[in-house]
């Protein structure tokens, strides 16, 4: 009696825990599709923006940029242009982040294993979407200021390269999360 007791719950335990995989695959693929479209459809409008102004966007500029730069975009910009500008920093701009630190989060918990490491990776994936989203209040702030300062420009200018450079590395800690845990699925299969 005892060993069926043991066996049921050890087939309920896998039921659960074939369950939990199942969920988990189809959340990330939602939250994967959610990042990927909305990156795609930010990055195509601000190409439309930057065709529209005929200078590269300080958005995409990984080394920075400067005032000069920021009141030369500004002075292309008209309301049309503006328009579709703001609705990247305040839509597009702003589901991307959320939705990649996300699927960062997922992904780790989901092949990361239980290191004390994932924690890291996963404020990593925060602080890269806090930073990103920061740095669009940042930009939309200068091009709204009645004069451009070289502090404010030089703020949202660090931002920039931050966010180039946080997006990597959670990139690069999901994909070390995933190597942590391979020998430790190598060993238990044995």
């Amino acid at each position: 009696m005892a060993r069926i007791k043991a066996d049921k719950s050890t087939h309920t335990a896998r039921n659960k825990s074939t369950r939990f995989k199942r969920v988990s695959a189809w959340l990330i693929a939602a939250v994967a599709a959610v990042s990927v479209s909305s990156l795609a459809l930010g990055w195509l409008q601000l190409q439309s923006v930057q065709r529209a102004v005929g200078l590269q966007l300080p958005d995409t500029m990984i080394g920075g940029y400067s005032a000069d730069h920021v009141q030369a975009v500004r002075d292309e910009l008209d309301a049309p242009v503006i328009e579709r500008y703001q609705s990247v920093h305040y839509f597009w701009d702003l589901v991307f982040p959320v939705a990649f630190a996300a699927l960062i989060i997922l992904l780790v918990q989901r092949f990361g294993g239980h290191s004390p490491l994932r924690w890291l990776f996963y404020v990593i994936a925060v602080v890269y979407a806090a930073v990103d989203v920061a740095e669009n209040l940042a930009l939309e702030a200068a091009f709204a200021s009645v004069d451009i300062t070289a502090s404010e420009v030089a703020f949202a200018s660090f931002l920039t390269t931050a966010k180039f450079v946080l997006f990597a590395a959670a990139i690069l800690a999901f994909a070390f999360s995933f190597m942590l845990n391979r020998p430790a699925e190598r060993a238990s299969a044995r």
